[in-house]
């Protein structure tokens, strides 16, 4: 999934998040928005269930107003423990020039 990080999102944020403020650089909790908006658009349609359980991110670079970045998830482990059925996906988002930007593990719980 494409995304280009641009000053009115950037502004939106901000407004509620004023000590986030960091000039045009995107702070660290829009990382989960990219995110999100990436899984919600890429699986389609979501599997029943669909139960948010964890994220986790690991930042190496943010991005800056203008940046142009891709996001890539794939389906690293399934799990039954019990009856519940866990998905754990891999999220890797990547700058224009292929270099990272930050990478996640998201865990859901599906009831189908």
């Amino acid at each position: 999934r494409e995304y280009q990080l641009d000053q009115g999102v950037l502004d939106a944020w901000i407004e509620l998040f004023p000590e986030d403020a960091n000039g045009d650089l995107m702070p660290a909790g829009m990382v989960a928005g990219v995110i999100i908006s990436a899984y919600s658009s890429i699986l389609q349609p979501r599997p029943k269930g669909n139960v948010h359980g964890a994220q986790r991110f690991e930042i190496k670079k943010l991005p800056k107003v203008g940046d142009q970045l891709t996001t890539s998830l794939s389906c690293l482990n399934k799990e039954l423990k019990g009856a519940r059925r866990w998905v754990y996906l891999k999220t890797e988002t990547r700058f224009a020039n292929g270099d990272l930007a930050f990478s996640g593990l998201m865990t859901s719980l599906l009831s189908e």
